[in-house]
């Protein structure tokens, strides 16, 4: 597995299809916290879901880094299809895992918040990037070649997903009324209404690990209808 994810980093770099994404990224940092002071976790909130969106990107890139032809030999070098697109899903989540830390650190770094950010704020910043990260990848991967002949409907099924996921966040209240239905939305509405709380809050509740917790259940149980899937497709 080592080899393989050492390969598909090393073909990523070469494709330049990170480049747009982790630019729009960079910028979107750079103008949030250009005016400053800023509130900590209001900040956090946006940025977050700035790399929820961008994780699309860079999950669709990278599973169709390579053409495919190349794809069919670096699977048998893989030994399985199942090993390959693992392989691809851990270098999304290790992305956004860079990408997480990079956006809680950055603004800490330059002096951006009207206080200093304690260890909590920390945390729930961390946290709410890397779980949205997460989600993303997991909601994007659906739309792969993987699973999606049509290349152009890979980027609409992508972008429509990662909309309405936003959007069913603030229609909490309605989507209430339906009993069992919050449970089979992208919980992205869990992460805001975390994010949402006070710069002044003192502890971390329970209820917010438990929150998270389910983002990455919910997460992983996508991944794994993704590989469901796709072991039916080939059959």
């Amino acid at each position: 597995m080592t080899s393989l994810l050492r390969y598909q980093f090393i073909n990523y770099l070469r494709t330049y299809k990170y480049v747009p994404p982790f630019s729009i990224f960079v910028l979107c940092l750079v103008v949030n916290y250009t005016f400053i002071p800023n509130p900590i976790l209001d900040s956090y909130s946006f940025t977050a879901i700035i790399l929820f969106f961008l994780m699309g990107w860079f999950t669709v890139t990278l599973f169709h880094a390579e053409d495919e032809g190349q794809k069919v030999i670096t699977t048998l070098h893989a030994k399985s299809r199942t090993q390959y697109n693992l392989g691809n899903f851990i270098m999304c989540v290790l992305i956004g895992l860079f990408l997480s830390c990079l956006s809680v650190i950055y603004p800490i770094l330059i002096g951006a918040f009207g206080e200093k950010p304690r260890f909590i704020h920390q945390l729930l910043g961390f946290l709410s990037h890397f779980s949205l990260s997460v989600l993303a990848i997991a909601l994007s991967a659906i739309f792969t070649r993987e699973l999606v002949k049509n290349k152009q409907n890979t980027w609409w099924g992508v972008l429509g997903i990662l909309i309405v996921s936003v959007v069913i966040a603030t229609l909490k209240e309605t989507i209430l009324q339906i009993k069992g239905l919050i449970w089979l939305l992208p919980p992205v509405r869990l992460s805001l209404e975390m994010m949402g709380s006070e710069d002044s809050i003192a502890t971390i509740p329970n209820i917010f690990y438990w929150r998270f917790v389910w983002i990455f259940v919910y997460s992983s149980l996508v991944v794994l209808l993704f590989f469901l899937l796709s072991n039916r497709k080939r059959r």
